[in-house]
Order: C-alpha cells, then sequence, then structure tokens
C-alpha cells in the first residue's frame, strides 16, 4: 500500500476511533462545574498567563498544563501554594482567592492536560 493511502487510513480510522468525538465536544462547551468556573477566575484574577503565557502554556515560566500533566496533585499544589522563589514563581498560600480553589485548580489543568477543558473555555455566568 502507497504511504499516502496508509496515511489517509489511518487518519479516517483515528477520526472515528470511540471517544475521539466526545472528548472534542468537551474541549468545546463552557465550563460548568462550579469549582472549575471558580478556579478559572482565580486565574484569571491573579494573571498565571502573564508569565505562564496564553493558555497557560508557557513563556516566561513552564507550562502548567504540562506541569499537571506530569506531576501527582500533592507536586502540584505544593508548587501553586508554596511556589518556587529562587526560581521566579511566587507561592500563593496567603491568597485566600487560589488557597480556597487549589482542588478546582487543580482541577482545571488536569482538564486542559486530557483535553477535555479547551485553553479557550470560559464559565457559564450561571457557574462563577
Amino acid at each position: 500500500m502507497p504511504w499516502r493511502t496508509w496515511l489517509w487510513a489511518l487518519l479516517v480510522a483515528g477520526a472515528a476511533a470511540p471517544g475521539c468525538e466526545a472528548v472534542a465536544q468537551a474541549a468545546r462547551r463552557p465550563i460548568d462545574d462550579p469549582s472549575i468556573a471558580g478556579a478559572w477566575q482565580a486565574l484569571r484574577t491573579v494573571n498565571c498567563e502573564r508569565c505562564h503565557g496564553k493558555g497557560h502554556a508557557g513563556l516566561a515560566a513552564p507550562s502548567i498544563v504540562d506541569y499537571a500533566r506530569t506531576q501527582e496533585r500533592e507536586a502540584f499544589v505544593r508548587m501553586v501554594l508554596d511556589g518556587d522563589p529562587p526560581r521566579g514563581m511566587p507561592g500563593y498560600r496567603g491568597n485566600p482567592l487560589v488557597s480556597e480553589n487549589i482542588d478546582g485548580i487543580h482541577r482545571y489543568f488536569l482538564g486542559r492536560a486530557d483535553g477535555s477543558i479547551a485553553a479557550d473555555a470560559r464559565p457559564h455566568r450561571d457557574s462563577r
């Protein structure tokens, strides 16, 4: 089979794989979980994108999405709350907006990492 035919067949098979469309639809939906919506608002308020870039995908500071994908929950929470001052990452343990929403923040970035929450997803007005 020529490589182009093989590639086409592979792409068609991947597009028809169970669950692919469900993940794509979930990523297009607004955020409707109140704890994740609150986390989204907290992230916007403290402006994590200032260092971590648009969609928190990395800029002057590393990608938070990749960090959530590769680290255990405890390490993620410790990094957000305690920071890494020698590397320029402030800790947010003293900021109630962050510390009170840490579970939702972690869940938000896990959703970003697995594709169930799109980078441009916004909460429903009722969820905030």
